[in-house]
């Protein structure tokens, strides 16, 4: 079953519910008001005519008049309706149900037809022949002796009751609103489940051309809700995606043509030297080795790539004098700078020996051989950098400047993104995958330190490292 289908079901069914509910409720309730307007009625009807009647037994001593004269009798139970001013009609109408939509016509309860009378010894006069066929029966007294019987039966217990009709009729009129009712929830019952099931079946378009692979897909917000919300997150998701597809296929086709390179250039001397064109002499096993270290670093970032995507990296944390770390460094570096000619200047590294920090050897190693790869890679020949490490407050604070090139601004902000490259075909010429200041990043966070990008003072990059102290040697 659909939302769309659960939604309207559960409108409709409370809807009717509710109805059903209501119109039992209203039907009881002025079942019980209008019978009780009824039996007052009546009554007081009753108690009226019984006045009438020992008024005209005082009068003649029997009850000829109204046994031999059934109009006498008729105007007696069933008197015609007499003129009255305003004032008393105010006064004297009786208070109807609340209940009740319509004035009910004055001859409507015909009262005078079920009074029976009957002599003292219960013998009928006018009416029923069976005095026990009247549910009320009341003597007529005078001077507190019975001299006649009067009896009733009620409009709500008579079979013909003019009175039950008009309840009925009342009830009818009650089951055709629900109806209306009824169909009017139907149709805001589908108008509703349309309305609360559109956007939640956009998601699910949206998200079902996510699964397919359209990431250009987007949701519009059409309320500030949680499905609002969702949508928002749907969007940024489809977004995100969007964006690491399209740095997914430029590094795959970076990375491709660099992979490419190498080994076109490894063949063709290979070849060469195979064909006897080329001898193996030292300055072509540099080369060939040369190509075979730019395969090396792209295999490096492939590697670091899968753990990075595949699992977090792990950590073994230590206590560690991050002074002799970076020099260690700088010492395996050592090579890579001279052969770019490049001058390393290490400042205050002294300052800084005897402070610990917490931290896995081996990434903090890896981070340092790519801030330090970087500058080598990307500085120009000749060129300088200088690497500072000291106390800042209750940190550790490494430095690494480098000479010219620099970085604009706006590609700076970006260089911690992974696959992003400055100068996308410079940076093929020097190897570079995009990958590595991102893994720089990552290792930085898991030390509960912060690394961030400058202007050098030397015209170049300057890359600030900050790493939580936590004491001193002794």
């Amino acid at each position: 079953m659909k939302l769309i289908h659960k939604f309207f079901l559960a409108f409709f069914i409370t809807n009717i519910t509710l109805v059903g509910v209501m119109l039992v409720f209203i039907y009881i309730n002025f079942t019980k008001d209008f019978n009780h307007f009824i039996d007052q009625q009546e009554q007081k009807h009753f108690s009226e005519v019984k006045q009438q009647l020992i008024d005209i037994y005082k009068k003649t001593r029997n009850w000829d008049a109204v046994v031999d004269n059934s109009q006498q009798w008729r105007a007696i139970v069933d008197p015609q309706e007499k003129p009255q001013n305003d004032k008393q009609a105010i006064t004297e109408r009786p208070t109807l149900p609340s209940l009740l939509w319509f004035e009910l016509p004055n001859n409507l309860l015909k009262t005078g037809r079920r009074i029976s009378l009957y002599d003292q010894q219960k013998k009928v006069l006018v009416g029923r022949e069976d005095i026990n066929e009247n549910p009320l029966i009341e003597p007529i007294l005078i001077n507190n002796k019975a001299v006649a019987w009067l009896g009733l039966v009620p409009s709500r217990l008579s079979a013909s009751s003019p009175a039950k009709a008009f309840l009925n009729a009342q009830l009818h009129n009650y089951l055709m609103i629900a109806l209306l009712v009824i169909l009017l929830a139907f149709v805001m019952a589908i108008l509703l489940s349309k309305h609360l099931t559109k956007p939640i079946q956009q998601i699910v378009n949206a998200t079902t051309a996510l699964n397919e692979g359209d990431f250009d897909k987007r949701i519009p917000s059409l309320s500030q809700d949680e499905l609002g919300t969702l949508s928002q997150n749907v969007n940024h998701l489809a977004s995100t995606l969007q964006d690491n597809q399209q740095m997914r296929f430029q590094w795959m086709s970076d990375t491709s043509h660099e992979l490419k390179t190498p080994l076109t250039v490894l063949r063709s001397h290979l070849i060469a030297v195979q064909d006897g064109i080329f001898t193996a002499d030292q300055d072509r096993i540099s080369l060939l080795i040369n190509q075979v270290d730019n395969l090396n670093y792209i295999v490096d970032d492939l590697s670091q790539l899968a753990h990075s995507d595949t699992a977090h990296l792990t950590y073994e944390f230590q206590t560690l004098n991050m002074a002799e770390l970076v020099q260690q460094t700088i010492d395996s570096c050592r090579a890579r700078f001279q052969q770019r000619q490049l001058h390393v200047a290490p400042l205050h590294l002294n300052k800084a020996h005897h402070y610990q920090v917490n931290g896995d050897p081996e990434r903090l190693k890896q981070l340092l051989m790519n801030l330090m790869e970087n500058s080598c890679r990307y500085t120009d020949p000749g060129g300088q950098i200088a690497i500072s490490l000291k106390p800042v407050k209750q940190q550790l604070q490494l430095t690494i400047s480098d000479s010219a090139p620099g970085v604009s601004k706006q590609e700076r902000d970006k260089l911690f993104e992974r696959f992003y490259r400055v100068e996308k075909s410079r940076s093929r010429e020097y190897g570079g995958s995009g990958l590595g200041l991102a893994l720089c990043q990552q290792i930085t966070t898991a030390h509960k330190g912060e690394i961030s990008l400058q202007d050098s003072p030397l015209g170049g990059l300057q890359v600030t490292l900050t790493l939580p102290k936590i004491g001193t040697f002794r």
